[in-house]
């Protein structure tokens, strides 16, 4: 009697071990399955939000290429870059800078490009200052060169100066190259 009681009590043991191993294996699976899904949802957030602001930066910047592209093709004064401004972008403003002749359009802090002019003209009739005569337009920032753009500002009528300092330089150097071939005689014999 004895054998057959603790083959039963032995029996029920097996089988309660064996209904917690498959309640925890249960367990088990559904902690892994909810962190799955946690991790997985997190990452493709996050993932979406990168995605996002890639495809706004070149968006962005593929509306100032074209800007820049039509400023050079058709803008003769700072009223009509302010028309394609609005065009393209029509919530953001750029800035006129009558000192420097320059017009200023910053689609975001890291793309905007400048545009040189000429002259200023004033209208006879509201007085109003505008830049007309488009010299050029800087893409430096566009290119990945935006402090290209600072030193210049910077140098002012220093950098016009040394620009005209420099000029002559080539022209002396042109007369020792002439120097340098020598008068040649009959036979082609220096003398």
């Amino acid at each position: 009697m004895n054998v057959k009681n603790i083959s039963i009590a032995l029996t029920v043991l097996v089988i309660a071990l064996l209904a917690t191993l498959l309640m925890q294996k249960g367990s088990y699976v559904s902690q892994a399955t909810e962190h799955y899904t946690k991790t997985t949802t997190n990452s493709y957030k996050g993932a979406s939000k990168i995605i996002e602001y890639v495809n706004n930066s070149i968006d962005v910047n593929k509306g100032v290429w074209s800007l820049a592209c039509e400023t050079v093709q058709s803008v003769k004064t700072s009223q009509d870059q302010a028309r394609l401004e609005s065009k393209y972008f029509p919530s953001t403003k750029g800035s006129m800078s009558i000192a420097n002749m320059t017009r200023r359009f910053e689609a975001t802090g890291a793309y905007y490009i400048i545009s040189k002019f000429s002259k200023v003209e004033v209208d006879k009739k509201t007085e109003v200052k505008s830049l007309a005569g488009l010299v050029s337009v800087n893409v430096n920032a566009l290119v990945g060169n935006p402090g290209e753009e600072i030193e210049e500002a910077e140098e002012g009528e220093d950098g016009a100066e040394e620009a005209v300092e420099e000029a002559p330089a080539p022209k002396k150097a042109a007369k020792p190259a002439k120097a340098a071939k020598g008068k040649k005689g009959k036979k082609g014999k220096k003398r």
